[in-house]
């Protein structure tokens, strides 16, 4: 089982964005593709009237959940377990363990860029000044950011490695619009964590690992 840590206030966006996200990366690591290649059926090749890059990405990220939610066994399916809305508060929820720990590192990976990049800028905080090196600093974490969410789309290929005969160009970019949905919330400081946990054991036992 995952379970996301939030804290702050949120609105039903935040809900809906840092959920369609998780569920979205989570399916891309679960769900097993019967046969080799599935064409236009599957991947970009369908024919979007998509304005942008980033418009074609969100529709076909759309239309493979809205897949997976409809095909998808029993077992396979993740599901909403717990909601616990407080400061801090949580989102329990139950899937597949490998495919919920491929989405766990990949939500870990995020939240330690930000947390270190915070802690960055506090140290720096009474000593900087405005100058040219702040758009240099800025410009390399948006490169590094970019580069971690590459990374982390290959590690969700390392699962699914019947993906061999579709580019990574393709996939990957797929995986990076999951984990934009995310990182708002993580960077506003209301996702704030991320664990996997044995839903088998008590609830009291959980809370305390």
């Amino acid at each position: 089982m995952l379970r996301l840590e939030i804290d702050g206030q949120w609105e039903p966006e935040d809900f809906i964005e840092v959920l369609t996200g998780v569920e979205s990366l989570y399916y891309k690591a679960a769900l097993i593709r019967r046969f080799p290649y599935e064409g236009p059926f599957y991947w970009f090749d369908r024919r979007y009237s998509s304005v942008s890059f980033e418009d074609q990405l969100n529709q076909t990220n759309n239309w493979l959940l809205a897949r997976a939610r409809a095909t998808a066994r029993v077992e396979y399916r993740m599901k909403v377990v717990r909601i616990a809305y407080a400061s801090p508060g949580g989102v329990d929820l139950a899937g597949l363990g490998q495919a919920c720990s491929a989405v766990k590192g990949i939500i870990d990976t995020l939240l330690k860029f930000f947390t270190e990049k915070e802690l960055r800028l506090q140290a720096d905080a009474q000593a900087r000044i405005r100058t040219a090196r702040d758009e240099i600093e800025l410009e390399k974490d948006r490169e590094s950011l970019r580069a971690m969410k590459i990374a982390n789309a290959r590690a969700i290929l390392d699962l699914r490695r019947e993906f061999h005969d579709v580019p990574e160009e393709i996939i990957v970019p797929l995986i990076g619009s999951d984990q934009d949905r995310l990182i708002p919330r993580i960077a506003e400081g209301k996702l704030i964590g991320v664990r996997t946990i044995d839903d088998k054991r008590p609830e009291a036992d959980r809370d305390e690992k």
